[in-house]
């Protein structure tokens, strides 16, 4: 009997090997994910707590390629306390740990020599920074955009209580952050490109190769239920800004056949987008067990 299929978590892409690290576990409510789609359309494709919270996933992404290796997005980290693990049903069991799955990699946190925060959210930024305070990756530079480090710093922005400055400091302390005021290359091929809407800087990680094309999501496309275009989340700071960003990429990724890089897919963190009549949807990559 044929072993069932399950997710992929890895792919070559011309010279580079991409992989889906496995970091935490942890939840947010559901309708703020959903935004302004009712609950009864999004209730049936995902399982729902009793505090109305969904469950997720926070993927980092292990690019090696073009003798480099690159982190896109250090993870949830594990600098909480005991209510914030509560709340948000924070876990690093069955082996969801960053620095557990590069080694499982065989990646030295000294071997990092990138690493890509598409924003600064502490969902994104939290495992920047070791247990000990320090930047997690020693010898890596940091990129991110210059308007979210300028946001994480702001005591009167809008969305403070998604930035945690401790998460930024070490990095800033250390010298080892790269802000960005716009696209930026990181390695051949390899560009940040924020794009907004999200947050002030939320950012694209594009990989573009001879033999095609990878995009890291973030937040623009957190999970694979927020691909059909009016799916934007409550937590986006412009709504409008959001469809106008993801009016604009989802159907290229779509046309152009992209592997699309999941962050928070609690189940799929790879696949591709698809239309069909004008609307967009899902289609994970799946391999036998």
């Amino acid at each position: 009997m044929d072993a069932e299929p399950v997710a992929a978590r890895e792919v070559r892409l011309g010279p580079w090997r991409l992989r889906a690290l496995r970091d935490a576990r942890f939840a947010l409510d559901g309708g703020a994910m959903f935004g302004v789609v009712p609950r009864v359309f999004w209730e049936r494709q995902t399982p729902v707590h009793e505090d109305h919270t969904i469950p997720l996933a926070t993927t980092p992404w292990l690019l090696q390629g073009e003798g480099v290796t690159v982190v896109v997005e250090p993870g949830l980290g594990r600098r909480w306390g005991e209510k914030e693990r509560r709340i948000y049903h924070i876990s690093h069991g069955g082996g969801h740990d960053l620095q557990e799955s590069l080694a499982a990699a065989g990646v030295d946190l000294a071997e990092v020599d990138h690493c890509i925060l598409s924003h600064l959210h502490w969902d994104h930024a939290g495992g920047a920074v070791g247990e000990d305070g320090r930047p997690l990756f020693p010898r890596a530079r940091y990129w991110c955009p210059e308007v979210e480090v300028q946001a994480c710093l702001a005591r009167d922005h809008l969305r403070r209580a998604s930035y945690r400055v401790e998460d930024l400091q070490p990095l800033l302390d250390a010298g080892c952050l790269e802000a960005v005021p716009g696209a930026a290359e990181i390695a051949p091929g390899l560009r940040l490109v924020p794009v907004g809407g999200h947050s002030d800087g939320v950012s694209l990680v594009l990989l573009e190769t001879a033999e095609g094309t990878a995009c890291f999501w973030s937040d623009v496309v957190p999970t694979r239920l927020h691909v059909p275009l009016p799916w934007i989340m409550a937590y986006d700071l412009c709504a409008a800004e959001s469809w106008r960003v993801r009016e604009e990429w989802i159907p290229r990724a779509a046309r152009e056949g992209w592997l699309c890089l999941l962050y928070h897919d609690p189940e799929e963190p790879l696949g591709r987008f698809r239309e069909e009549g004008g609307r967009f949807r899902w289609e994970g990559i799946f391999c036998k067990s």
